[in-house]
């Protein structure tokens, strides 16, 4: 095993032994799907090895790093573990291709890296979705302003900055597009 590129963890904690088991007691169909999420979710982030992503979420999850709730099913937190060690690992990219680099009194923006071809039906359905997304919202202009910065990649501080939003008006119009999803995504369950 190679060792990771994300980052390290902690000694195992108490809490190791109970979730060593219920690792161990994972099916070949859990690893499967498990081993799916961290190739899709590494796709989005150059230079990341999906087994090197999986072993990092079941390192931090196994150092006490990232707790599990009770009652939520394994494989459900070790693909939320690699959906945030693959948003962390992308802001820390983010961070340093913005990085400046001082050439006596000229300043050079460090070149990004290039960005892997993006995956033609991966496009297709996040316009389809952020369409779909904007017609739920239509009439609250606030949510628009923050979709419209979620899309372009934008920080929520860089977002509330670009439009003027404060942080509680941020933060309500953020809570009023969860549950207005969470109702869509449970009526969508009942049909």
């Amino acid at each position: 095993m190679r060792p990771s590129r994300i980052g390290a963890a902690a000694a195992p904690e108490e809490d190791g032994p109970d979730l060593a088991e219920a690792l161990a007691a994972l099916s070949d169909a859990d690893l499967v799907r498990l081993e799916a999420v961290a190739r899709l979710r590494a796709r989005s982030v150059p230079g990341l090895d999906p087994a090197d992503l999986l072993h990092e979420a079941v390192l931090r999850a196994l150092s006490g790093a990232r707790h599990r709730p009770p009652g939520l099913p394994l494989t459900v937190f070790l693909a939320g573990c690699m959906r945030s060690l693959c948003q962390d690992h992308w802001r820390r990219l983010q961070r340093e291709r913005r990085v400046m680099v001082a050439a006596g009194e000229t300043r050079v923006e460090a070149e990004p890296d290039p960005a892997p071809q993006a995956d033609p039906e991966r496009v297709l359905a996040a316009a389809q979705a952020l369409r779909a997304l904007r017609g739920l919202f239509e009439r609250d202009a606030t949510v628009l302003a923050i979709l419209d910065g979620l899309a372009q990649g934008a920080t929520p501080p860089e977002i509330r900055s670009r439009y003027g939003l404060s942080e509680t008006t941020y933060d309500t119009a953020r809570r009023r597009m969860r549950r207005a999803l969470l109702r869509l995504s449970s009526d969508g369950a009942r049909s």
